[in-house]
This record gives structure tokens, C-alpha cells and sequence, in this order.
């Protein structure tokens, strides 16, 4: 027998519709917002060989990474153990359970990394960036993004979020120079998160229906209006002193 969750899990999937009834989460409306953002400061410094997805989730970005053609594996890590690469068919995905502050692998074990929305959530940031700058190779990129006040309040961030110039400072003294950078998540992604989490207040569960959040994620894309609360920043591993190398 079908269990009830799997059955109707199907019938989205085959009902466009239905699908777009069901409910959503916010992250789902941070992507289609987040992507151009990513893909524009990407353009020039595609990513490319072994990347890690710093505190992935449950794999929001996995679809963004596997549109690297040059992207040979990619290491899905995250406080609990992840299970990005069992939902996904792309073979290049594995998954590891770690921490930030103590990353598990060797020094320059990666030429790439993706950090999207953890800083924030780390007390000690600092011995989190110096962490990534061991392990990212000489000239590798790191694609960070992070709230920027004045940014909506969430309980699970241990700080509001970082300007440009304190994400420029903790960055450059772990070892990485700014490439680029770029703002997203204006007015309408304000709203939407009010107002999804308000429902959420009010009914105690998720019933906010998907083709609303996209709807007002692409809104928000096309028409950024008001002061933004995401900032996305490329940098560049600097190459090591051979006092550090060593």
C-alpha cells in the first residue's frame, strides 16, 4: 500500500496545478531570487572541480552548483548529516557531516566553495572564515552570501547580518580578496517573509501556496525596490606565504 504522504506527493507531481496550490517554503521564493545574483558574479569566475557546499541544508543550491560543466564533485556538509546526494540524480553530489568552525577535510582540499546564509548563524565567524580559507586551494573562489542590515529579525542568527565593509574585513584577514559583489531581497521579499511567517503564526503550520511566493519572488526579482537585505559576495583565495603553506 501507498503510504497517504508518498500518494499525494505523486498527484503534485502529475497535477501542475495541484502543485502550485501546495504549500511552499520561503527558501524555495530566496532562490529564484538569490540565482541571478549568484549566476551574475559567477559569469567571469565560473566554479569549477571539487566545491564544497558549506552548510548546505537540505540542498536549496544543489541546482545552481550542478550547472557548472567544470564541476567534478560536488561535497554537500552540514551540521547534521546531509541527504542532498539521495534526493538528487546528478552523481557528483556526497555528502558530509561537519562543522564550520572545524571543517573536516585536509587544507586545499577544494577550489571552490559555496557558503550561502551561514555566517550569520555562527558565534565565532572569524575561526569559520579561517577555516574555509585552509581548505579552499590557492586562487580558489569562495561564493559567500549573508543578511545586511537593516535585515528582518530571525531567531536563529546570532547577529542581524554584515555591510559590505565588516564582510570585507573578516574575509581579507582569513586570507581572501574581494572579486565582486552584488545585492538582492528588496522590498517584496520583506513583505513575503512577514506575511509567510505570519500564516505560519496564525495556523501554526506552512499553508502559504507556492504560485503565491514565486509569484512575489519574481516580483521582487524584477522589481527591487527599497533597501536590500541579502548581499552576495565572490572572493578569491590569496596565495598562501610559505610561512602559512607551512
Amino acid at each position: 500500500m501507498v503510504a497517504p504522504r508518498t500518494a499525494l506527493r505523486r498527484l503534485r507531481e502529475r497535477l501542475p496545478l495541484v502543485r502550485q496550490l501546495a504549500p511552499a517554503w520561503f527558501d524555495e521564493g530566496r532562490f529564484i531570487i538569490q540565482r541571478p545574483a549568484f549566476e551574475r558574479l559567477t559569469a567571469g569566475a565560473p566554479l569549477r572541480g571539487r566545491v564544497l557546499n558549506a552548510g548546505c541544508g537540505e540542498g536549496l543550491y544543489a541546482r545552481f552548483l550542478e550547472g557548472f560543466q567544470e564541476v567534478n564533485e560536488i561535497v554537500n556538509m552540514d551540521l547534521c548529516q546531509p541527504a542532498v546526494a539521495a534526493r538528487r540524480q546528478d552523481p557528483r553530489h556526497r555528502d558530509v557531516r561537519g562543522s564550520l568552525t572545524e571543517l573536516p577535510f585536509e587544507t586545499g582540499a577544494f577550489d571552490c566553495c559555496l557558503c550561502s546564509e551561514v555566517l550569520e548563524h555562527i558565534p565565532d565567524d572569524g575561526r569559520a572564515a579561517s577555516e574555509l580559507a585552509r581548505c579552499i586551494k590557492d586562487g580558489g573562489l569562495l561564493l559567500v552570501s549573508v543578511p545586511t542590515p537593516p535585515a528582518p529579525r530571525d531567531e536563529n542568527h546570532v547577529r542581524e547580518g554584515y555591510t559590505f565593509d565588516e564582510l570585507e574585513k573578516l574575509l581579507k584577514t582569513s586570507g581572501f580578496e574581494i572579486v565582486s559583489r552584488s545585492y538582492c531581497m528588496h522590498g517584496l521579499s520583506r513583505f513575503l517573509y512577514s506575511a509567510w511567517q505570519a500564516q505560519n503564526a496564525i495556523f501554526g503550520q506552512n499553508l502559504f501556496p507556492r504560485a503565491a511566493l514565486r509569484g512575489l519572488a519574481k516580483l521582487d526579482r524584477a522589481m527591487p525596490l527599497g533597501p536590500p537585505w541579502d548581499l552576495v559576495v565572490l572572493a578569491r583565495r590569496q596565495i598562501r606565504q610559505e610561512a602559512d603553506a607551512a
